[in-house]
């Protein structure tokens, strides 16, 4: 007796493609529910350019000079050879050269004047918005 082989015949595998389409379109509808189209613009942080002339870089500019002379008792405070009569007149001043561009600053005191004055002169630095302030080695 003759027993008969079965004769079997390779198929490709091939990709179920509904179970592929309702996957994508389940990660659509999930993408689009969760998404959010209006980023609120007040939490992105950008520096746009300002409408006018060219402005030079920074480097090109010599830096300030803030020179602080006197003694315990009374302060003289010398800007770029400008005198200034106090703190406040030397805020100001800042505050005008800082709209240019963010210049270097240098803080020169002599050996009488208080260390005080000198760290009110960096806060005042601070404040107006210089980045880059530095202590001269001798105030002269």
């Amino acid at each position: 007796m003759r027993l008969m082989r079965h004769i079997h015949t390779l198929t490709r595998p091939g990709l179920n493609m509904g179970a592929m389409i309702d996957v994508v379109f389940l990660l659509l509808i999930f993408f689009m529910c969760t998404t959010s189209f209006q980023p609120t613009e007040s939490g992105l942080s950008a520096q746009l350019p300002q409408v006018g002339g060219a402005v030079r870089e920074p480097q090109d500019y010599e830096p300030i000079w803030i020179r602080l002379a006197g003694d315990a008792e009374t302060v003289h405070i010398v800007c770029d050879r400008r005198a200034c009569a106090d703190f406040d007149a030397l805020a100001e001043e800042l505050r005008l050269r800082r709209a240019i561009a963010d210049i270097p600053v240098v803080l020169a005191g002599q050996d009488r004047i208080p260390f005080a004055a000198i760290v009110r002169a960096m806060d005042l630095c601070y404040e107006v918005g210089f980045s880059r302030v530095a202590f001269a080695a001798r105030g002269d």
